[in-house]
């Protein structure tokens, strides 16, 4: 029987554990919570992020230290900042049969996911996993396809999804798909601040657009692949991210402006990408005039001022 592992029982986790349980009966979800782990355990419910909603009966929940050549299947889903302490304490020096990152964002010192990985850990297949795809919506059964990309071309791991509200399309670059879930939180904050400011739908989809052009000059510096930017992992979740308040990202820039709720417990991994770049000599930030802008309005800068330095350079080709 095949054994699979959600490292992490927020919104994200608990609904891919959710679906991926209905046609795997071994299917355990690590919470780092105790309390939400007994819950899960004795109600098959973790109300915390979702107060109505029972659980499959195949879930079982644990806590602390666990091994992980016990499971055939492992997801990543806590927060992208802390997967190195993570990965020290619990999965440093194991035998890892299949490792799939879910965080769409960086390291806390500014690292990708894959990269830290592929350097510390002992891992047979490395797989990624993005796409448009809020929580709630798929906990639910509503539908959904997401981008999965490995670095052997494992295709394998569909099977876990056959049968599911979840369609599976295989990505050929892990690290492109990476780059683009990690770059859409950040822009998705920008999105945010133009709502938020009442610029109109004309600039959200002007703005949209040349985030996306960045986004592919970025990828070619640092020789990636940029036909991922078509796909579910690119452009899919760049849309949804930069139009829906159920965005975290999203509203975190709408409420930074509005001074409404800035300062949230909840993770917003573009806050954390945006912070933690300029610690990765990779990224050039400033040649990324837009990205750039976020940042400075993050750190204080006053919107009206970026947009206008934006909107005043020389005019360019496309």
């Amino acid at each position: 029987m095949i054994k699979i592992l959600i490292i992490g029982a927020g919104a994200w986790g608990t609904a891919l554990t959710h679906i991926l349980a209905k046609n795997n009966s071994n299917v355990f979800i690590w919470s780092r919570n105790k309390n939400i782990s007994k819950e899960i355990n004795l109600k098959k419910t973790n109300s915390k992020y979702f107060p109505k909603k029972k659980l499959s009966k195949n879930i079982r929940s644990i806590y602390g230290n666990f091994s992980t050549d016990k499971f055939d299947y492992i997801f990543y889903v806590l927060p992208a900042s802390i997967f190195t302490t993570f990965s020290k304490k619990y999965l440093f020096g194991k035998k890892i049969s299949n490792l799939i990152l879910c965080s769409k964002g960086v390291t806390s010192d500014g690292k990708f996911l894959s990269d830290e990985a592929e350097k510390n850990l002992n891992i047979n297949n490395l797989f990624y996993l993005s796409g448009p795809s809020f929580a709630d919506e798929v906990i639910n059964g509503k539908m959904t396809a997401l981008s999965m990309s490995s670095l052997n071309k494992s295709k394998k791991i569909g099977n876990l999804f056959k049968g599911s509200n979840i369609r599976i399309y295989f990505s050929k670059n892990l690290k492109s798909l990476e780059y683009l879930s990690i770059y859409k939180n950040a822009y998705a904050i920008g999105a945010g601040i133009i709502d938020s400011i009442k610029l109109g739908n004309n600039a959200k989809a002007a703005y949209i657009t040349r985030c996306i052009s960045e986004i592919k000059k970025s990828m070619k510096y640092l020789k990636l692949e940029t036909s991922s930017i078509n796909s579910l992992g690119g452009l899919g979740d760049i849309i949804l991210s930069c139009n829906s308040t159920k965005s975290r990202n999203y509203s975190y820039g709408y409420n930074l402006i509005n001074k409404r709720n800035s300062k949230t417990k909840k993770t917003i991994e573009g806050l954390n990408t945006c912070l933690s770049f300029s610690k990765n000599k990779k990224i050039r930030v400033n040649n990324q005039p837009i990205l750039n802008s976020i940042i400075n309005i993050i750190n204080g800068s006053s919107p009206n001022k970026e947009i206008e330095k934006l909107f005043t350079r020389d005019f360019k080709s496309e």
